[in-house]
């Protein structure tokens, strides 16, 4: 996906919904320069929303390719994490406009937050607590990680009426 550099602020280029046409459709994710103040708590969700893609029981049909991508983008791993300018994604719900529009995403943060720089940044900089990234146990069931979770989308569609990927 390219995107321009000048995108990737402090704490990396952050992810939210745009409007789409078709009112079926989850939104497309679109970037934004992210800003940190120390010791100033950063917006993000306590916990996943209901159709949370990093849930084991949402529908990943709902999602596009240019989603996956972005999590693709933003995913990191142990020795291998995601850089300060990848993106941090925040939830597919938080439209601009609403309440908490650029609320980063539950799902993300538990999953992938510890392996992504500039979330270790946001929690270094007390702007992020811990429990962001570590949930508690009652949390709803969730994919250990994006290989799971596009294993799953896979599936998933193989399973659907033959539509295929949106792209």
């Amino acid at each position: 996906m390219d995107r321009p550099s000048s995108l990737a602020g402090p704490g990396g280029a952050e992810y939210l919904p745009t409007a789409r046409p078709d009112s079926e459709a989850p939104p497309a994710l679109a970037a934004r320069m992210c800003s940190l103040k120390p010791g100033i708590e950063r917006d993000h969700r306590k916990r996943p929303c209901t159709k949370c893609p990093w849930l084991t029981r949402t529908d990943l049909t709902e999602f596009t390719e240019a989603d996956m991508e972005m999590l693709q983008e933003a995913n990191g791993r142990r020795g291998a994490e995601a850089p300060l300018n990848a993106p941090i994604v925040a939830c597919h719900r938080d439209q601009p406009g609403t309440t908490h529009a650029w609320r980063w995403c539950a799902g993300f943060l538990a999953v992938v937050g510890e392996q992504h720089l500039g979330v270790r940044l946001a929690l270094a900089m007390d702007a992020l607590p811990p429990q962001a990234v570590n949930p508690p146990a009652d949390w709803p069931d969730m994919y250990p990680d994006l290989d799971a979770l596009l294993t799953a989308r896979a599936a998933q569609l193989a399973r659907s009426s033959g539509s295929g990927p949106r792209t």
